[in-house]
């Protein structure tokens, strides 16, 4: 995939996803059970992490650093510690582990710094894209892992929020 379309399908997958997230609205951002027991306002501190964690991926690359898992829990600490979320890569923690750290972290904060949060989140990503080469990010294969913390993570998430709220996020006529 060139680099132009990769920023392009992640704009617009943002754009939708976005859009969806505000329509929700405050009064029912809180509301469980959209994608197990998480909330829209959970759904968006996991994906807010998620971006943040492959916009720090990103940036090391773009400055030619070496990222390294981490391999000891000690590490772990630290990770969590300096970044304020798990180390994703880490074969310490499964993915339900690292959500659910994620989940405690920020169940009780308040949506319009999440909001803030994940699109400061989603700006880095989309800066650390385009600071690498399109050789960059074909050699290293990194597309389609953006595509999935991104497109496909809005898509699916999307689905979730549609499918909790369906009644009353039916286009009215």
């Amino acid at each position: 995939m060139r680099k132009a379309q990769l920023v392009a399908r992640m704009m617009i997958a943002h754009d939708e996803w976005e859009l969806l997230v505000n329509y929700v609205g405050s009064i029912r951002v809180g509301i469980g059970g959209v994608s197990g027991h998480w909330s829209v306002k959970n759904i968006v501190a996991h994906v807010m992490t998620r971006e943040q964690h492959l916009a720090d991926r990103l940036a090391e690359i773009a400055r030619r650093e070496t990222y390294q898992p981490c391999f000891t829990w000690e590490e772990f600490d630290g990770f969590l510690e300096e970044y304020g979320f798990p180390d994703f890569d880490s074969p310490f923690i499964s993915t339900d582990a690292a959500n659910e750290l994620v989940y405690e972290k920020y169940k009780n904060a308040a949506m319009n710094e999440l909001v803030a949060e994940e699109l400061d989140a989603f700006s880095a990503l989309l800066t650390g894209v385009r600071a690498l080469s399109e050789e960059q990010i074909n050699d290293l294969d990194l597309a389609p892992r953006i595509k999935h913390v991104t497109v496909d993570h809005y898509r699916h998430h999307i689905a979730d929020i549609r499918k909790r709220f369906k009644r009353s996020l039916q286009r009215q006529p």
